[in-house]
């Protein structure tokens, strides 16, 4: 789940598309979407046959212009917690036009001039205090949060156990008796527990690398992964430590690339972005 953006297309306002089935009950809404009105007793055929004309009326499917994948919500408020730390005087045209969700739009006009303001970003976005959980074996990054804020990684509604990490280590605590601390360490590690029985769910014990203090649970950090043929594998890390790291620009790329795609479209059309 993240947010997704799109820019409509000037195909029917320029004359470039196919005839529209149905030309007295289309319409384009306020949020720039093209739509089909329906009485109370149209049937499924009249729309389908209506996004089938969408579909390939130009050149552009759904005459969509450009749509874009923005990032996921984690790695959107990962950015917007960025521009903060910078502070929102430099961008108060994101301040004021990024969404809370996904819903909104962005007028071409305030489009060109978030595309300044992300340009003073990738120029000026270095230093970015960010808190890293690390895979001590591979080198390779877990999770990510701001200083000043946790990055629970969950609540595990079979145990109760919210997992997560700040700058003081990655920690467990019971969200079923007021979010109790149960364990916390700066390098720790996580080992199977021999299972007594089949009816009982796996055990993991998290050991502190630095004071032997131990927890067991049946909540694992666990991982996803790309394997053969695409399919997912999980994974379970053994050994993680916390880092404290500054980032700069390029770190944010993968939503800068995407927000930038989506404002230039806006800018070239005149349309505006749709955020959905």
């Amino acid at each position: 789940m993240g947010l997704d953006a799109s820019v409509m297309c000037n195909c029917y306002r320029d004359g470039k598309t196919t005839v529209c089935p149905f030309p007295d009950d289309f319409y384009i809404d306020e949020e720039g979407f093209p739509v089909l009105r329906l009485g109370d007793f149209d049937d499924e055929e009249k729309s389908d046959q209506f996004d089938t004309w969408l579909a390939t009326c130009c050149e552009h499917p759904d005459m969509d212009y450009r749509s874009v994948f923005v990032a996921n919500w984690r790695g959107y408020r990962s950015f917007l917690d960025a521009l903060e730390q910078l502070g929102w005087d430099h961008f108060p045209i994101l301040h004021a036009e990024l969404p809370d969700g996904n819903e909104g739009v962005t007028s071409a006009t305030a489009a060109s001039a978030a595309l300044h303001e992300l340009s003073f970003f990738k120029a000026k976005g270095d230093g970015i205090p960010k808190i890293f959980l690390v895979n001590t074996e591979t080198g390779a990054i877990i999770g990510a949060s701001m200083v000043d804020q946790s990055n629970p990684f969950g609540l595990d509604p079979r145990t109760g156990l919210n997992t997560g990490f700040d700058e003081e280590g990655f920690f467990i605590r019971d969200a079923w008796e007021l979010n109790r601390e149960l364990f916390r360490a700066m390098r720790f590690e996580q080992h199977v527990v021999d299972a007594e029985g089949l009816d009982k769910p796996q055990q993991y014990e998290y050991v502190d690398l630095e004071h032997n203090r131990r927890y067991v649970c049946s909540t694992p950090i666990r991982l996803f992964e790309r394997a053969d043929l695409g399919q997912l594998k999980q994974v379970y890390p053994s050994k993680m430590h916390i880092e404290k790291r500054s980032v700069d620009a390029a770190y944010f790329a993968y939503i800068l690339q995407p927000l930038m795609a989506i404002f230039e479209a806006s800018v070239e059309t005149g349309n505006p972005v749709r955020w959905s």
